[in-house]
């Protein structure tokens, strides 16, 4: 089965007692970099059921979700069905490009999903381009770990084992962003051991054209 299958079938009870603590857990993290009463726009990597969007897609200026499972995608259209500037997208980024029409983005944020790419940092760079002028990344995955999170890695499409803080910084240098902040923002206790879930905090430094970015949005925190 590959990873697409998984989470088509594993939509309709996605949604459970553990995975929205999880999520809940994640927005709180993300929330302490995004300063309150600013409509911003935000694009959902690897969304899913959309959970992880709940928090924010209700007062987005425009909020995308995006993702190749399209069970997933049915429960994140049931979940926000009435609200215009919730949008949903099946697209596998790792193949194509978004189309121009959508962003630029004031957040990019994906929570789970990157250790199911092949090159990450390619994802990672795309995100970079997909920014608005001061916009934030939010990588929330595994802490590096030594592959037993997974029942079956490649059944469930694993690629990675997690991502250590060094790892972000690598790709931030390579790419011309600034990693801002890394912490350990949750735990899931299985295989009766704690594995971490670290969360990466992101921002552009330079512009398209590679020149350094000196100005910052006044909405915007100062990092």
């Amino acid at each position: 089965m590959n990873k697409t299958n998984h989470f088509d079938t594993a939509a309709k009870t996605w949604d459970n007692e553990e995975t929205i603590q999880r999520n809940d857990a994640f927005a709180e993290a993300i929330k302490k970099y995004l300063p309150e009463g600013v409509a911003r726009s935000f694009l959902d990597f690897g969304c899913g059921t959309g959970l992880l969007g709940r928090p924010f897609a209700e007062n987005s200026k425009i909020f995308l979700g995006i993702d190749t499972a399209e069970g997933m995608l049915e429960q994140f259209n049931l979940r926000y069905g009435p609200w215009f500037q919730v949008k949903s997208l099946a697209i596998n980024l790792e193949k194509a490009e978004l189309d121009s029409s959508y962003g630029p983005f004031d957040v990019v944020m994906t929570a789970m999903a990157f250790h199911h790419l092949k090159e990450p940092i390619k994802m990672l760079d795309r995100f970079k381009r997909y920014l608005a002028a001061n916009g934030l990344i939010f990588i929330i995955d595994l802490d590096e770990e030594d592959g037993t999170f997974h029942p079956d890695n490649q059944g469930m499409g694993v690629q990675h084992f997690g991502f250590s803080k060094a790892q972000y910084e690598e790709w931030a240098n390579e790419l011309g962003l600034k990693l801002i902040a890394h912490e350990i923002v949750y735990h899931i206790n299985k295989n009766n051991r704690q594995y971490g879930i670290g969360m990466a905090v992101l921002k552009r430094f330079t512009d398209l054209k590679g020149h350094i970015e000196l100005s910052l949005d006044s909405a915007a925190p100062d990092y």
